[in-house]
């Protein structure tokens, strides 16, 4: 089988973690394109590769436009960008396409998308083209219609041109409907396929216990995790750590100097600063707790290690704070408002609670990418997917 692979991380990495997760499963069995245009993201090679298909970098700025690697509108690159899958898709002829999260969101990326689309059902009329999606999927502030337009816009793409929806969820924890209102009238098949996680790896060598974890997925993060520092910082001087170190994982796009803020703000308390790293989840398997906003890949790594955690919800990143809440409800996380510069009080009374905070339980299905890849592979054979 062929599968061709879309996803575009515009503002953190997650979109294009989750897929790489998932070509990297498909590859085990079968050939395999991820398409590679945004911020280089560092991940552990896996047994078997997707083949990487570049694309020209599109990020998202500040001010929610998408621009090119020179910080220039995007539609130029986008047109180039549907050009490249037009030929990659006609000397592919790919089984399958996945495409990550349109038509939820990244209704900027439309025009390469459904050239991509078109073409791999003109070069292969049997091609299953399928949404892949998170757990949860509100409307997001680039999708700017009111919230009928957009559910009948999400519709009527997904009638045009997709086969299935595969939703990387426990239903047990979230459901299409509990973030896009109109899910009954979803004119595909919907199938969840448990959350698509990292492979299970033992703490790093040399640990010391214990220890506790914060991360800042995305870019952007030094005043978050600065925050959460000072906050530890000021327990630790209160001697209400004990012998706790805090390791702190640094968003992909730090640099040196926000490598010394965070050193800074440890004021001399046990604080270990590391890069963005592979070895996050590893570290997670030993933690006493982990602190971090709420994103897609950081929630499914800390509920994997069943790991006490606060969590402080990004506002910016529109399922974060559907997802706090879901796992605060769940009792599964504490959580605290603040965004990206939460308030050193709260921060430090919550993470207080934390240190005696007991681990939680669960019964979540982490199986999303075996199960990814059994939906795909019936695909071929079953056209109602």
């Amino acid at each position: 089988m062929r599968a061709l692979c879309h996803a575009q991380n515009l503002l953190g990495v997650g979109h294009f973690v989750r897929m790489h997760l998932i070509a990297a499963g498909l590859a085990a069995a079968h050939d395999v394109y991820l398409t590679d245009g945004g911020r280089r993201v560092p991940r552990r090679t896996a047994s078997a590769e997707p083949r990487r298909l570049p694309l020209s970098a599109l990020t998202r700025d500040r001010s929610g436009r998408v621009v090119d690697g020179r910080g220039r509108p995007a539609a130029a690159t986008i047109r180039g960008r549907a050009q490249v899958l037009d030929k990659a898709a006609r000397a592919i002829r790919p089984d399958v396409v996945l495409v990550d999260q349109y038509p939820f969101s990244k209704w900027d990326l439309a025009p390469e998308i459904e050239a991509l689309v078109t073409t791999a059902r003109r070069a292969n009329p049997g091609v299953r083209i399928l949404c892949s999606l998170r757990d949860l999927v509100p409307q997001t502030p680039w999708e700017t219609v009111g919230p009928a337009e957009y559910a009948e816009q999400v519709l009527r793409r997904l009638e045009e041109l997709f086969d299935g929806v595969l939703m990387h969820s426990d239903p047990a924890f979230a459901r299409l409907e509990d973030s896009f209102p109109r899910a009954g009238s979803v004119p595909v098949p919907v199938h969840y396929t448990g959350y698509v996680a990292e492979p299970a790896a033992p703490p790093p060598p040399g640990a010391v216990a214990p220890w506790g974890i914060i991360a800042g997925g995305g870019t952007a993060t030094t005043p978050f995790l600065a925050s959460v520092v000072g906050a530890f910082a000021r327990l630790s001087g209160a001697g209400c750590t004990g012998e706790t170190r805090l390791h702190v994982f640094q968003g992909p796009a730090a640099d040196a100097g926000d490598a010394e803020t965070l050193r800074r703000a440890a004021a001399g308390a046990p604080v270990h600063v590391h890069p963005f790293s592979t070895d996050y989840a590893a570290w997670l398997q030993g933690a006493a707790f982990s602190i971090s906003h709420a994103g897609y890949n950081t929630t499914t790594a800390l509920l994997r290690a069943r790991v006490p955690a606060l969590v402080v919800p990004n506002p910016r990143v529109s399922d974060q704070v559907l997802r706090a809440a879901r796992l605060e409800a769940a009792g599964l996380a504490a959580v605290i408002e603040g965004g990206e510069s939460p308030a050193p009080a709260p921060l430090a009374e919550a993470m207080g609670r934390l240190l005696s905070a007991p681990r939680p339980c669960h019964d979540l299905d982490f199986d999303g990418v075996a199960a990814t890849r059994r939906l795909v592979e019936a695909s071929r054979t079953q056209p109602s997917i």
